[in-house]
């Protein structure tokens, strides 16, 4: 059986001690207390078990450790996030602006709903428009639409066999109509 070769010091060991305290993600917060204790030699099988991880994962943090330090085991979650955005954050920072300036319904004057309020549908629309980006899924909308400080609303149900604003108000003038021409 081959012998560990990793070990941490005891500045190493204060450092991710110190790190683990602060930290606010679970997952990152694994890394960390699986590599405090496998740098104390402790037994991989009890390691597995405390920490709830794979050999292969705890294997891999120590190799992250080796190379990047404590920063190859912190959370990059948000880095690679905006890597794999489609809009810049200039382009974020103009939709906002847009996103806060008008309503949809000044937008899109085509638009049935009541045109108030910005939907994930809207949203797609004049991205698309503007930016000539789309993603695949909705919740990269909804995601996009919450860095916009926007909050989840439900959708106002509009019935496709209610009649437009335009149909009800042509049909009570013809009702004028006729009774003034009955009276």
């Amino acid at each position: 059986m081959a012998k560990r070769q990793f070990h941490l010091t005891e500045e190493q060991m204060k450092e991710v001690k110190r790190y683990e305290s602060s930290n606010k993600r679970v997952d990152v917060g694994k890394r960390l207390q699986g590599i405090r204790l496998y740098g104390t030699g402790r037994a991989i099988g009890d390691i597995l078990d405390i920490v709830g991880c794979s050999e292969t994962s705890l294997r891999d943090w120590a190799t992250l450790y080796k190379r990047k330090g404590i920063d190859g085991l912190l959370d990059h979650h948000d880095v690679s996030a905006q890597n794999a955005r489609k809009l810049t954050q200039e382009q974020e920072e103009d939709l906002k602006a847009r996103l806060q300036q008008y309503e949809p319904r000044q937008v899109m004057p085509e638009w049935r709903g009541s045109g108030q309020f910005w939907t994930v549908e809207d949203v797609q629309i004049v991205i698309e428009m503007w930016y000539g980006v789309s993603y695949k899924e909705s919740k990269s909308y909804r995601n996009l639409l919450h860095r916009c400080g926007f909050s989840y609303q439900r959708t106002e149900r509009v019935y496709k066999s209610r009649p437009s604003v335009q149909d009800v108000a042509d049909f009570e003038a013809e009702l004028e109509k006729k009774r003034r021409t009955s009276s």
